[in-house]
């Protein structure tokens, strides 16, 4: 059965800071490996529990084909596809729990692969076609943002029930979801330019606004410190919200970036794919920036960082996974 989440919002008094920031030198030595699906156009990655990463192709550009893949790549760059649907278009994908992966499509609920490469039945919410974006998870829960029922949805993976958060602010669109070492959810609302917090304990939704323009954040990430960052693609920028003080910062990157995907770092920084640009860049929270070599027309999309601190992100463009050696 679905559950009506309590809707209690955040103070609005927040500040909201805004800075600029000068572009930083390239770091690091970028390596590309090309998919072998020509117009496979990778979308997200994520680090499976094998040591190796994982990553869909989302085919959004064509020629398109009606077979649709999960990739991995080893640290080392060799890449295996396996077929997990037909005309499914493959979303977000993210390590779960008992060496299953789960991704988001265009079909209700969600997709399943194992680290061995065995593809298991879709799990779908009974009586819905929840469609997701985002997905993450914690413990024996996965949980996946659903833009067509306006609400965030948990799988638990024990006793296969669905349980629906419904998001407060009618038409949110929740784009991307992310959770905190607590077991905190949080997401991005596109169509209301807002973060949301689920307590999964209470199932009590907040939400804060993140801005006042009329494109909303995108991808999200939780930092070491429990800081909540987010994209701002259409609007060229990057910010977090503080949940100890409340407060938004957001730093304006230099003109033609395109920030989409995010995600943290061991060592308290984020790193995001630069869409436009062609390149991933790192940032901390005084706003320090660093950048690496950009590829034009690349278009890089979801990224993960590795155990040793690179990057891995995939280029949904140029049909690549790429990753930034550091050392």
């Amino acid at each position: 059965m679905s559950k009506r989440s309590k809707a209690a919002l955040l103070a609005v008094g927040m500040a909201l800071l805004i800075v600029s920031l000068a572009q930083a030198a390239p770091i690091g030595t970028l390596k590309q490996f090309r998919i072998p699906t020509a117009n496979g156009n990778p979308a997200e990655i994520t680090q499976g529990s094998d040591g190796n990463f994982w990553f869909t192709e989302s085919h959004v550009n064509p020629p398109q084909s009606d077979n649709h893949h999960v990739g991995r790549i080893t640290p080392s760059g060799a890449i295996t596809e396996f077929l997990v649907c037909q005309f499914c278009f493959p979303s977000d994908i993210v390590q779960g729990p008992g060496d299953v992966l789960y991704f988001t499509k265009s079909d209700p609920g969600l997709g399943r692969i194992t680290t061995t490469g065995t593809v298991l039945p879709d799990v779908v919410p009974p009586n819905t076609a929840a469609n997701g974006n985002g997905v993450a998870a914690f413990g024996n829960d996965v949980y996946f943002a659903a833009f067509n029922t306006n609400s965030i949805w948990r799988y638990n993976a024990v006793s296969g029930a669905f349980t629906e958060f419904a998001i407060p602010t009618p038409g949110a669109i929740p784009y991307d979801v992310a959770t905190a070492a607590d077991g905190t959810v949080w997401f991005t609302e596109f169509g209301a330019d807002k973060l949301g917090r689920l307590s999964p304990a209470t199932g009590v939704v907040t939400e804060v606004s993140v801005g006042d323009g009329p494109n909303g954040p995108r991808g999200i990430a939780i930092a070491t410190d429990g800081k909540a960052w987010f994209t701002r693609r259409f609007d060229n920028a990057v910010g977090f919200f503080d949940p100890a003080t409340n407060g938004v910062t957001e730093f304006a990157l230099a003109p033609g970036g395109g920030p989409e995907g995010i995600a943290a770092a061991a060592d308290g920084s984020v790193w995001f794919t630069q869409s436009v640009a062609g390149n991933a860049a790192r940032i901390t929270s005084p706003g320090v920036i660093t950048e690496g070599k950009r590829v034009k027309g690349s278009e890089p999309f979801g990224i993960t960082v590795a155990a040793n601190g690179d990057p891995w992100y995939a280029e949904l463009s140029a049909d690549k996974i790429a990753t930034l050696q550091l050392r």
